[in-house]
């Protein structure tokens, strides 16, 4: 049996010194302040995975429309319409023209004008002419985008007053406004319109859908680009490490990676009508973009 000044000088020297405690958190804390990127970058990428999955699903929805009704296009606009769900009225020329939307308004069980649950949001999503081709709620939706359990930034109900209790959106993707009948307000999307699938040029190369989360709570009607200026009308979602997912009328979708530093700012700030331009010229993104999103040529 050691000695008791022994046996106190073995288990001194089994101690740590303040030195080597304050090392030892030290290279933890280095460990860790690499670790967690790394694992919220894989995060990100096994959401995108996800969201790859839904978009392509819903891609492929929107290609059986068209066949079952000869070639004509499901309208890319969300019907505003508690009374007449899933439908909307444009007053195009002289003529009043009815088209049935891909997804409707958010609205309560008895059509109330509500959107407070996801059940409001999927009611919406019922009354759309993609529902009996694709019944799955959680498929409208990219894991990355919370904004359903969040208030609305703009909560606005659309049809007049105002909610404080309106929750920011469930559904995270839309179609852009050259693949529906409503009119544009000075963009010249217009000129660019089609309705149908033999109209499309390169149709492995066109976007139908994209990610995008406006404010006001369940992106409402089209996204919107201006093709005579280059500015982002609406600004669009980057949800996966620099890059968004986006599908395309051949009925694929890919991932498609960010260059310009303008994009990524406009993706974070979520404002309206955003500049273009880099270094006083058409930012790369936006020629992408352009390209990709004028469907007939």
């Amino acid at each position: 049996m050691l000695a008791p000044n022994r046996l106190f000088s073995a288990r001194h020297r089994r101690a740590f010194t303040l030195i080597e405690l304050l090392v030892v958190i030290a290279i933890i804390a280095l460990l860790l302040a690499v670790i967690i990127p790394a694992l919220r970058s894989a995060k990100n990428l096994a959401a995108a995975a996800v969201c790859l999955s839904g978009e392509s699903q819903m891609i492929k929805a929107w290609l059986l429309y068209a066949e079952d009704y000869n070639g004509n296009l499901v309208d890319g606009d969300t019907s505003d319409s508690l009374t007449d769900p899933g439908y909307e009225t444009y007053r195009i020329g002289s003529s009043s023209v009815r088209v049935w939307c891909w997804v409707g308004r958010p609205m309560g069980p008895n059509r109330e004008n509500v959107n407070k649950t996801i059940d409001d949001e999927v009611r919406g999503f019922q009354a759309g002419a993609l529902w009996s081709y694709l019944q799955a709620p959680n498929v409208y939706n990219c894991p990355v985008d919370k904004r359903y359990v969040k208030p609305a930034t703009m909560p606005r109900n659309q049809v007049g007053g105002y909610d404080p209790d309106w929750k920011g959106g469930y559904r995270s993707f839309s179609i852009g406004k050259v693949l529906s009948k409503r009119p544009a307000e000075g963009t010249g999307e217009d000129e660019y319109t089609i309705s149908k699938l033999s109209e499309f040029s390169n149709p492995g190369g066109k976007i139908v859908f994209l990610e995008e989360a406006d404010g006001y709570g369940w992106n409402h009607r089209t996204w919107n680009m201006d093709l005579l200026t280059p500015r982002w009308v609406d600004p669009f979602a980057i949800w996966h490490n620099g890059s968004s997912t986006l599908a395309f009328a051949d009925g694929h979708a890919d991932r498609h990676k960010w260059k310009s530093k303008n994009t990524l700012e406009m993706a974070k700030a979520q404002e309206k009508n955003w500049s273009a331009l880099e270094n006083g010229k058409p930012s790369e993104d936006y020629l992408w973009f352009k390209r990709a999103y004028i469907p007939g040529r």
